[in-house]
């Protein structure tokens, strides 16, 4: 027993170091890349409570005025938040700052990970004590984002301050009262001043109460959206008892008593324990949130509807149960193409479709449901995909309000001439500019990489020759035209109202923008003949998405004036009459004119309404609206109110920049941060010392690791390895010493197969130390170049008096592949200085619903190089090639092929193990082996069940099928012993890990289980 405990540790502990997330830079197949677009140390500040480290050039005055204003917000902030009214706590420690310029760079800096999300405008992380964010979010957001994470680090500081509490362990804290009481508490400096931030997702709910979520769905149901539905609990308890503050903040100092409790004491047991029965909690807030919001449903008008404003109809695809948004217009006004989400639920795309004609009543005599079935048919195949190309080629998304804010107006344009459509899509460093044909689905006409960040909102003038667009250029954001001839670009508006939704008139002379005015934006014109600019719309509201009539006399916006809530509403562009035609509950957004009418409107309505069909995501339709009377109109002018939304206590005091750090910066310091894991040190009498653990240090910015582990058992098992991985600049940098020394068959070993069949490999013991360099140079996020190299030594040591001849002479023990694999070893042990490189190519595209590879490619090409020197080092090449390629066929079917080739001579002591669970499936593992092999493998991968539901709301699932074919072969370079050739087929069911394998074998089908992932 003691020996089998002893192996399986080792097993584990050399596991532990091979997974390591620092491993040498060859050993990582496939993967994508992070390329640091920009080179340069950030610039480090010191404020009274923070650590700041940022790229903005402080001499800049554009960029140090940003700098000014955030550092302005992130101090007063904290102030209020750690102020007697709120947290009443000073933070324990000084708050490390990082701060991005833009998104793009943030996303390609080590602290980016694999995938940012747009939407992301900060986080802070507790483990690291660092909070992480970027300045090229439309301004009022990006402070109310920075304070919702300052809250975050309060509560952080109170919980280690209070973690140590008696009986602490009985106020267990959800995700939502962390996200929701930041969102809460951030609100009362910094409330948000746009309904379609946070309060529309919650006015929807609370429309229907009983679509509020009870305490126990607060609580413990995953689904709910712990931002808004919990700060919606802050929110009534604050309006009714006055304690949404003190239960925020003594769920985090009073460790003591549950949530429940906590409420019961507040409210005076008004609400009762809801932990302990949560009816009169759900009672109440459904009373409360839905005397807000139901009634108020109930008594507007809807978008469907005819009265004697306007005259709606819902145009959206009956068939269609996928949100759409930002409709375009053909250029002969009779197709609507719009943004939507594809039939695989995986990406953003555009569709367009016949504009439906009115229906007119036809009195039937006998009803034909067969006729009814074929016409829905006949509509639904009248929707086109104009983007059916699946990510990450030719882009990894299309950019829409699907994946970002919902404040940079309309995302794409049909052309009025040339049947052309512009949208942005998400490829290498930033937005690219992509031109498709309306007419030849899949068709690209050109992709221009724009050299601004975050580019949105593209809009053609009426030529059909020039795109103009919102873009970032250090974090300032302006309007900008793009020739499509010459690619050249210039910047029109040139100001600091963070300028978005361009809008061109019909005569190509003026363009309508939204800038910040304030804390609010409004629409402005600029004169492209002159350059002038005029503000359009005031007032203590927002207005967005301009969009011209053919005539260009009218304007047609969506504004939140009176109650937050997006209306469509109109201006004359001479009078400046400002007429309002819809009141809806929900949410207007990106109207544009018909051909040639100023009375008619296409629109996209974010309903809560329409639960008769299965609807897919969030419920955005396309509308039609004729105009008729306005419900409202005035005169656009500026009456002097104040553009503050919020009120004096985000002022508290001008900042002011410290001008010495400024004019003589301190080097940046790398704030090292010590982690790792636990240490295991033991001894027996008969194995000896045994142990294992890691540590590490990383810089603040995570561009710099080191790691030190260990892993050791008697005198049998040992690995010491040390790593330095530096990826401060696009060309990373690893280097690594190690000394390992294991029984050979350790690193076979797999927890479903065993050990290899391999007698040879099991009696050999391995030792290597050495030390090797790496540098990884992505071409973009996914091809990249590797070259390394290393100097080592490794010995492969057999029992004394196991020979040639032994091997031979015994072959009830041994077999001829034993023979050459004893060879290749024995002629392997020495010295190497070895050289190689790699080319690397992955664009695989993930999916939960296939657990593993949906889509795309990955090729991994690599070679290797030592050149002989002397009687210790010995020479050697390696040549590899691994491709594998994975066709969608439906959102959970899949093709998948795998092609390996591989070829080294002798002295390299490489060589592949075919059978088990990888390669060869249902012959036995390492039944075939050979230092120069072929192998190919395809396979139909397909679910056969979603989920097995059982009593209790216990299930599993889900359970997928796989039909296979593999056949390869391998042999010993150098051997005159026939190739080894191996070939199986079969059908499978998995339920990943775990995977049962039935391969026909002498016409029988023979069963095989594995632990394993797909590859």
């Amino acid at each position: 027993m003691r020996k089998i405990r002893a192996i399986v540790v080792a097993l584990v502990l050399l596991s532990a170091s091979s997974a390591s997330s620092f491993i040498s830079a060859q050993s990582e197949k496939f993967g994508k890349n992070n390329v640091i677009w920009r080179d340069g140390e950030p610039n480090f500040y010191q404020s009274e409570h923070f650590d700041v480290w940022t790229w903005m050039d402080l001499k800049d005055p554009k960029q140090a005025e940003h700098f000014r204003k955030f550092m302005e917000n992130i101090e007063n902030a904290c102030s209020f938040l750690g102020s007697k009214k709120m947290y009443d706590h000073i933070l324990s420690k000084r708050l490390p700052i990082i701060v991005f310029n833009t998104h793009s760079e943030w996303a390609s800096s080590a602290l980016g990970g694999s995938f940012l999300p747009e939407g992301l405008g900060a986080y802070v992380e507790s483990n690291r004590n660092r909070m992480v964010t970027k300045e090229d979010f439309l301004p009022q957001l990006k402070r109310a984002v920075t304070v919702h994470e300052m809250a975050h680090e309060f509560q952080m500081d109170l919980q280690r301050t209070n973690i140590l509490k008696k009986d602490s362990k009985k106020n267990e804290l959800s995700l939502g009262f962390y996200e929701g009481g930041a969102e809460f508490m951030a609100g009362q400096y910094e409330p948000h001043t746009r309904d379609d931030i946070r309060r529309l997702s919650q006015r929807m709910v609370a429309a229907n109460p009983k679509s509020l979520p009870t305490w126990d769905h607060l609580k413990n149901d995953p689904r709910v959206n712990p931002y808004s539905m919990w700060e919606m609990v802050f929110e009534m308890l604050e309006a009714e008892f006055s304690c949404g503050v003190d239960f925020q903040v003594q769920g985090f100092k009073r460790r003591d008593i549950s949530l429940g409790e906590l409420i019961y004491q507040l409210t005076k047991g008004k609400l009762g324990n809801p932990d302990k029965n949560p009816q009169k909690f759900d009672e109440f807030n459904r009373d409360y949130w839905g005397g807000i919001f139901e009634s108020d449903r109930i008594k507007r008008s809807k978008p469907y509807q005819e009265n004697a404003n306007v005259k709606g109809r819902n145009i959206t695809p009956y068939l269609h149960p996928y949100p759409g948004i930002s409709p375009m217009l053909s250029p002969d006004g009779k197709q609507i193409a719009y943004f939507t989400i594809a039939e695989n639920g995986f990406s953003t795309v555009i569709v367009k479709y016949p504009i439906p004609a009115e229906e007119v009543f036809i009195e039937i005599k006998k009803p034909d449901d067969e006729s009814d079935k074929k016409s829905n048919e006949k509509k639904n195949k009248q929707i086109v995909n104009l983007t059916p190309q699946f990510p990450p080629e030719p882009w990894e998304y299309i950019v829409s309000d699907f994946v970002t804010w919902p404040f940079n107006g309309r995302n794409g344009d049909w052309s009025r001439t040339g049947n052309k459509i512009a949208f942005f899509a998400q490829k290498n460093r930033d937005h690219a500019l992509f031109i498709i044909d309306a007419e030849k689905p899949d068709k690209i006409l050109q992709t221009i990489y724009v050299p601004f960040d975050q580019s949105f909102s593209p809009i053609f003038s009426p030529d059909g020759e020039t795109v103009y667009f919102s873009a970032a250029e250090k974090i300032t954001r302006d309007i900008y035209a793009i020739d499509l001839k010459s690619q050249k670009t210039v910047n029109l508006s040139n100001d600091e109202r963070f300028d978005t939704a361009p809008a061109v008139s019909p005569d190509g002379k003026r363009i309508a923008y939204i800038g910040s005015d304030g804390d609010f934006q409004h629409i402005f014109i600029l004169n492209l003949e002159n350059g002038e600019k005029k503000q359009l719309t005031f007032g203590r509201f927002n207005d967005n998405s301009p969009s011209w009539s053919d005539d260009g006399a009218t304007i047609v916006f969506t504004s939140d004036k009176g109650d937050q809530v997006w209306k469509i509403y109109t201006i004359d562009a001479a009078s400046k009459t400002i007429s309002q035609w819809t009141d809806y509950f929900g949410s207007s957004d990106m109207p544009i004119f018909a051909r040639g009418k100023n009375d008619l409107i296409y629109y996209a309505v974010y309903r809560d309404d329409d639960e008769h069909k299965g609807l897919v995501y969030s419920n955005w339709e396309i509308f039609e609206a004729l105009l008729r009377k306005p419900i409202k109109q005035f005169v656009a002018e500026d009456k002097g109110e104040s553009t503050d939304f919020s009120f004096t206590d985000r002022n508290l005091s001008f900042y002011k920049l410290d001008a010495e750090q400024i004019e003589n910066p301190n080097p940046s310091p790398q704030k090292w941060v010590i982690d790792g894991g636990d240490v295991n040190i033991g001894a027996d009498t008969y194995w000896g010392m045994f142990g294992s653990s890691w540590f590490g240090w990383s810089n603040i910015l995570d561009s710099r690791h080191h790691l030190f582990q260990f892993s050791l058992s008697g005198n049998y098992f040992r690995v010491l390895d040390y790593i330095y991985l530096n990826e401060e600049k696009r060309l990373g940098r690893q280097y690594e010493v190690y000394n390992r020394k294991y029984p050979f068959y350790y690193a076979f070993y797999g927890i479903a197969t065993g050990r290899p069949r391999q007698s040879v490999i099991r009696m050999t013991d391995y030792q290597e130390f050495g030390a090797t360099a790496a540098m990884r140079y992505p071409i973009d996020k996914f091809n990249r170049y590797e070259f390394y190299a290393s100097l080592r030594n490794r010995d492969f040591s057999m029992p004394i008096g196991l020979d040639e001849e032994w091997i031979i002479g015994n072959p009830e023990q041994f077999n001829d592949q034993d023979l050459q694999m004893f060879r290749l070893l024995n002629n392997s042990s020495g010295s190497n200085l070895v050289a190689g490189a790699a080319f690397v190519r992955d664009t695989v595209f993930y999916s939960g619903i296939t657990q593993g590879p949906l889509h795309g490619n990955a090729v991994r090409a690599q070679v290797e190089f030592a050149p002989p020197m002397g009687k210790e080092f010995k020479g050697f090449y390696s040549l590899s090639v691994d491709a594998r390629t994975y066709r969608r066929l439906s959102s959970g079917v899949l093709l998948a092929g795998r092609i390996s080739l591989f070829d080294s001579s002798k002295k390299a002591g490489d060589f592949v193990l075919m059978g088990g669970a990888d390669m060869i499936r249902g012959r036995p593992y390492g039944s075939l082996v050979g230092n120069q092999i072929a192998y190919g493998s395809v396979e139909l991968r397909f679910p056969i069940v979603d989920a097995v539901l059982f009593p209790r709301k216990f299930a599993l699932g889900p359970f997928r099928g796989i039909l296979f074919g593999d056949a390869g072969i391998a042999k010993f370079s150098g051997e005159k012993f026939p190739a080894q050739k191996g070939f199986s087929y079969g059908a499978g069911i998995q339920f990943l890990p775990l995977t049962f394998l039935w391969t026909q074998e002498n016409h029988k089908w023979v069963p095989s289980f594995y632990l394993s992932y797909n590859w």
